[in-house]
């Protein structure tokens, strides 16, 4: 069982020699999030981040930052020794990985694909409110409306959006990404449903790499992966660093 210190969930525990994924969830989100990935991607070992004070990490301090909460992740895997071939983030997941794949990248591991999932460019993202309950349920129905028996339970909502409105703190004062870029492939998605401060602001991720850039659209919403998660473009993620790792033929 892994220690509610520690940042990455290993639905697979064990190296047997498949490519590593590590997924990073959304606001509010958990490592569970992800759990049946790994029966879906037989190719890979899915891993996933849990952020502090939810599910098993229920008593960990929220981190005083999203770089703070990247560097722990990213302090990690260098001490793991683990190599991940593609890291997949989220929503407010995508800026705690793209800032794990810049401090991987300063250590000398970079990591070979970053998938950034229903995020806008860091520098436009909409504001994202997280004091008052009435404007962050407000938001929250804008990406994924609450269900009704959530919104019903009263003890269970405040729990909710504790650690919501933490995590919508650290997106908000997100800064420092000025001209920050990584030399990893970039792939930037997006359903075609999703909020037009996302459709139309997804793309512009492509200035955050010097190395190659594909934006996707995919249909749905913002949480598209839900019924469609996209497997096909983390396949080909994996099968490009493969081939980007292999020696060359003499």
């Amino acid at each position: 069982m892994p220690s509610t210190t520690s940042s990455i969930r290993e639905f697979t525990p064990g190296r047997d020699g498949r490519p590593a994924v590590l997924c990073f969830p959304h606001a509010g989100g958990c490592a569970s999030f992800f759990r049946s990935w790994q029966g879906l991607l037989p190719g890979a070992r899915v891993h996933a981040v849990q952020y502090p004070g939810r599910e098993d990490r229920i008593t960990q301090d929220h981190p005083a930052s999203l770089t703070a909460l990247a560097r722990a992740v990213a302090d990690e895997v260098l001490a793991s020794g683990e190599a991940y071939s593609v890291l997949f983030g989220h929503s407010m997941g995508a800026y705690v990985a793209f800032e794990t794949a810049r401090l991987l990248e300063r250590a000398g591991r970079p990591v070979p694909v970053l998938v950034v999932s229903s995020a806008a460019a860091p520098s436009l993202r909409p504001p994202v409110p997280f004091e008052d309950t009435a404007d962050v349920l407000g938001y929250l129905g804008r990406y994924e409306p609450l269900s009704i028996e959530l919104l019903q339970d009263d003890e269970l909502m405040e729990l909710l959006l504790e650690y919501i409105k933490a995590d919508l703190r650290l997106v908000a004062h997100y800064g420092g990404y000025e001209d920050a870029r990584i030399s990893s492939r970039l792939v930037a998605v997006a359903g075609e449903d999703d909020i037009p401060e996302i459709r139309t602001r997804f793309a512009q991720w492509s200035g955050h790499t010097s190395g190659a850039f594909t934006p996707i659209v995919l249909p749905g919403g913002h949480f598209y992966l839900r019924t469609e998660p996209p497997f096909p473009l983390i396949s080909d993620a994996l099968a490009r660093s493969a081939a980007a790792a292999a020696p060359s033929a003499p």
